[in-house]
């Protein structure tokens, strides 16, 4: 099947969304806009042999990559505080896979803007003998003023955290749920409460040094009420690596991290009422008190360089 076949299979059916005027089929799609609302706008990727590989153990359906491409963009909507209105699509695939591979492909990428209810606007694909990449760029929109940013967070604020901790490698990395509705839940409780907010991607303790670093602060983090993912337990009794060294590092957990003014942190953990469960972890604290991980009798330990990091040279 070639690309124009493809693309009137991907058109049959496309998610909408009530503010998208033009859809897939032209050189652009059009969005209509609310008035007092701010725009949201991000690009992410997935590639093979760095999010998913297709062959062995691990290997992955194509389906579960392209849910995951487009749950990967809206991870970082929810970290925004906003939700997904539409997206676009560009996609890199190998010549041998073939039309079957690329329609899974295609109903992974549907299957995660019909659970959110967003539009798959358009896109692009071409083919090549190299590994597959997805990339996707998301549009989301929110109260005008409202986005929750990296920076912002403020000294006695608490540290919250949705879900569990360190079950990427068990597969999560690829069937996780974004948490747009655990986002929309906590501003409506929490309002303007909510300080700063990161998804962890790279690991608790990479993301949480973005955070600090973007913020100005530092943090403490209480060992003790981290929630670990059954699968971080699982993994370390595999590789023989501390529980807390996953929690802290392997990343792709896809969880909302934020700081939250203690009152309403307290009002929202009061009203919390959703299947995911979300933790206090830890405070705040100035800059020059550093990053710290906090035992249980108290004493403190620096927070260790943990976490996931993209690298152009082969040696870094």
């Amino acid at each position: 099947m070639g690309e124009r076949s493809l693309i009137q299979e991907f058109r049959r059916h496309p998610p909408g969304h009530p503010w998208l005027i033009v859809g897939p089929g032209q050189d652009c799609a059009v969005l209509r806009w609310g008035q007092g609302r701010d725009l949201a706008y991000k690009i992410d990727q997935v590639v093979e042999g760095t999010h998913f590989t297709l062959s062995g153990p691990e290997a992955s359906t194509p389906r579960r990559i392209g849910w995951k491409a487009m749950a990967k963009a809206c991870s970082d909507i929810a970290a925004t505080g906003f939700w997904p209105v539409a997206a676009t699509v560009g996609a890199n695939l190998n010549r041998s896979l073939g039309d079957d591979w690329a329609l899974e492909l295609h109903r992974g990428l549907v299957a995660c803007c019909e659970r959110f209810a967003f539009a798959l606007a358009g896109g692009d694909i071409s083919s090549s003998d190299g590994p597959v990449s997805v990339c996707v760029s998301l549009l989301g929109e929110g109260p005008a003023g409202g986005a929750w940013l990296r920076s912002g967070a403020k000294p006695g604020d608490w540290l919250l955290v949705t879900g569990d901790l360190g079950g990427s490698r068990g597969g999560k990395h690829l069937d996780f749920t974004p948490r747009l509705e655990e986002a929309r839940r906590i501003r409506d409780l929490a309002g303007r409460g909510v300080h700063a907010c990161i998804d962890i991607t790279d690991g608790l303790a990479r993301d949480a040094g973005h955070l600090c670093d973007e913020s100005a602060c530092g943090l403490e983090i209480d060992l003790a009420a981290l929630p670990v993912a059954e699968a971080a337990r699982a993994a370390a009794q595999k590789d023989l690596r501390p529980e807390l060294d996953h929690v802290l590092g392997d990343g792709e957990d896809f969880e909302l991290l934020l700081a939250v003014e203690p009152t309403a942190a307290q009002a929202l953990l009061k009203q919390w009422n959703l299947p995911t469960r979300l933790t206090r972890i830890g405070r705040i604290v100035p800059k020059d008190a550093g990053r710290t991980l906090v035992e249980a009798g108290g004493r403190k330990a620096p927070m260790p360089d943990l976490g996931y990091e993209h690298a152009t040279e082969k040696d870094a």
